[in-house]
């Protein structure tokens, strides 16, 4: 086990590194085929993603088999990818001879290729599927729940690697978005202070009435604190909030 969790750590610093250092889409997509085929023992590996014009269109394959079968499904709109893009779930099917009826067509070519099990994870950004992750198996291949964690990780990934930003001032956006960050965190210190101060309570306490106030009314902790901070809303009207929730 332990050279297992090591091997796990080496390909994912490898992936992670690979996004930070901004290689592109299709090497990250290469290093994700290769973790499966490492990590989760895969036979072959795939990569679908939602076409806007509709349909899906193959972006990734670990070779010719899994190329074709990808094709296959975004052709005939049946398998195990798509149903995984529009359920937003992981689909899988240990014994693709035991369920010959589920995907008929996908099912007799995948058993033709060679292929006897698949599992499908769903690629996800901004709260929906864009795509699938399929990870295909010589033989009867059931997942345990760390495999199935394992591949939402390389899903994960493979969505970080397609939606890598090439844009030279992307470091100077980030260093924007970290001083913001920064920035919020002393405005929010800064109301904690004052709600504590003028409730005569602790700072923890005034913490979990700021942040109580902002979910209740929906919006952001830092416009709860600008508000705090400039005047705009009383503290006195967070702890009526919180007794009457």
């Amino acid at each position: 086990m332990p050279r297992v969790q090591d091997q796990i750590a080496v390909t994912l610093s490898e992936l992670t590194a690979s996004l930070v250092d901004g290689h592109d889409a299709e090497s990250v997509l290469r290093l994700v085929t290769a973790a499966c085929e490492n990590l989760l023992s895969a036979s072959a590996t795939g990569v679908l993603l939602a076409d806007p014009r509709g349909g899906l269109s193959v972006v990734a394959a670990s070779d010719e088999r899994a190329r074709f079968l990808e094709l296959l499904q975004g052709q005939i709109d049946e398998g195990p990818c798509v149903d995984c893009v529009r359920d937003d779930a992981m689909v899988a099917c240990q014994d693709l001879e035991g369920d010959p009826d589920r995907w008929p067509v996908f099912t007799r070519a995948a058993l033709g290729a060679g292929f006897r099990a698949v599992h499908a994870v769903p690629m996800r950004l901004a709260g929906e599927a864009i795509g699938g992750l399929n990870v295909f198996y010589a033989a009867v291949t059931p997942w345990e729940a760390w495999q199935e964690r394992l591949g939402r990780v390389l899903a994960d990934l493979a969505v970080l690697g397609l939606s890598q930003d090439d844009d030279p001032a992307r470091t100077h956006r980030l260093a924007e978005q970290t001083l913001t960050t920064l920035n919020d965190r002393v405005m929010l210190a800064h109301a904690i202070g004052m709600v504590a101060g003028a409730l005569d309570t602790g700072t923890d306490e005034a913490r979990r009435l700021i942040l109580g106030y902002a979910t209740r009314n929906r919006g952001p902790v830092r416009d709860v604190a600008r508000r705090l901070t400039g005047g705009d809303l009383d503290a006195a009207v967070l702890l009526q909030a919180a007794d009457a929730s």
